[in-house]
């Protein structure tokens, strides 16, 4: 938690996003690909939102593009990498703020990597 961000990061001095979720992945043995984008292409679509599991990936757009990707955790709470790494509430319709109240991102899919 709160490791800062860095583009391109992959270790408590700064982390990305994707690598963020790359390295925990790892740690549990599963090989990722490096970029958001990628990782989005991996796993199996959940497609309704009440069925998401801890461990799924959210994955976030620009209304075109695949920008930014975190790891669900229990009552739709969100780790990832946005300023530092942090935890936030996610809904069907994006990342809500913990700190602000406001919604930052849109939800664009969630895929589940492995079954619990």
């Amino acid at each position: 938690m709160n490791a800062p961000y860095l583009w391109g990061g992959r270790t408590p001095l700064g982390v990305d996003c994707s690598g963020f979720v790359q390295v925990i992945y790892k740690l549990m043995g599963i090989d990722l690909p490096r970029d958001a984008w990628q990782q989005a292409q991996v796993g199996k679509s959940v497609k309704k939102f009440d069925e998401v599991q801890p461990g799924d990936l959210a994955f976030f757009d620009n209304k075109e593009d695949i920008i930014h990707v975190g790891i669900i955790l229990e009552n739709n709470q969100l780790i990832h990498s946005s300023g530092k790494v942090r935890m936030d509430l996610l809904t069907k319709k994006g990342i809500i703020n913990s700190e602000t109240g406001k919604k930052t991102l849109r939800l664009r899919a969630v895929r589940r990597i492995f079954v619990i």
